[in-house]
């Protein structure tokens, strides 16, 4: 088997892992805890580099992840009805790795804020068990992917002390690598 086959056969065997659909008891669960809110096409639910990101489940339509690689986007998935966007980074407050945004004409999600995710997983064991594993396998699918950029700087414009960042992080790098 080449490795290229032994990659798609990974990602064959662990789709239901990373992206299981929640089941009423889940989603009821969850409610209390979050806002819905509707979305229009093309309308953000967040933006790569934005950190301390909730989860969002989608209730009813379509949303686009998505990242820009090389000037281009990069859809990542298309989560639908009863899907969830988040990942290992969200639990820990890091920066988003990737931007969202509704993709059908109308859609509607449930809004869920970190600090109440963390809270369920650690009091609500129905809703946890099928969250946790699934933040872990889409970790270790993105550490297998080849066109993963990996760490990445976001800066803006703008800003001398985020250009000297990038600067100290270029030397530093030049070095390792």
């Amino acid at each position: 088997m080449t490795e290229l086959e032994e990659d798609e056969r990974f990602y064959r065997d662990t789709e239901s892992i990373a992206f299981p659909k929640l089941d009423d008891r889940q989603l009821a669960m969850l409610e209390p805890l979050g806002t819905r809110r509707t979305l229009r096409r093309g309308e953000m639910v967040f933006r790569a580099g934005q950190r301390d990101l909730g989860l969002t489940v989608i209730i009813s339509g379509e949303l686009e992840v998505f990242e820009s690689r090389d000037g281009q986007e990069q859809v990542l998935s298309s989560p639908g009805p009863r899907d969830f966007i988040g990942d290992v980074a969200m639990l820990m407050g890091t920066a988003a790795l990737a931007s969202a945004r509704g993709k059908a004409e109308q859609s509607e999600i449930l809004q869920v804020p970190a600090a109440r995710v963390r809270l369920a997983l650690a009091q609500l064991p129905g809703v946890s068990e099928p969250m946790v594993k699934a933040f872990i396998m889409r970790r270790q699918r993105l550490k297998r992917d080849r066109e993963f950029g990996g760490l990445r700087i976001l800066t803006s414009d703008d800003s001398s002390r985020d250009a000297n960042s990038t600067i100290f992080w270029t030397r530093i790098t030049s070095h390792i690598g």
